[in-house]
């Protein structure tokens, strides 16, 4: 019975980690060159890669906050590729490979 439960307790933890980009996808969008033909190569990999499109996006916004978004942008951090998203009254970090959410800010008025 102990087994079973920490089976079950370590598949829960695995589950509720973030998906991550493979090194090789990381390295792939990770360039210093500023040149703009350069970064909008970098833009059309970061779109080639995540899983979430835009719709998906608005939908779990639209689900978490009850608001539209107003901007969203696809960026990375470390393994991580996420949207920065903003709505009336949040910010929000979702994860662009699961759609998890990352990060949850109400905004002060």
């Amino acid at each position: 019975m102990k087994t079973l439960l920490t089976l079950i307790t370590l598949i829960f933890a695995l589950h509720a980690q973030s998906a991550e980009m493979t090194a090789r996808e990381h390295m792939s969008i990770h360039t210093s060159n500023s040149r703009p033909s350069v970064q909008f190569q970098t833009k059309q990999k970061m779109h080639r890669i995540h899983k979430v499109d835009e719709k998906q996006l608005a939908q779990l916004v639209q689900k978490e906050t009850k608001e539209a978004i107003v901007s969203e942008k696809l960026t990375h951090r470390g393994e991580i590729l996420y949207y920065d998203v903003r709505t009336a009254n949040y910010r929000l970090e979702v994860n662009a490979l699961d759609g998890t959410v990352l990060k949850r800010v109400k905004k002060d008025d």
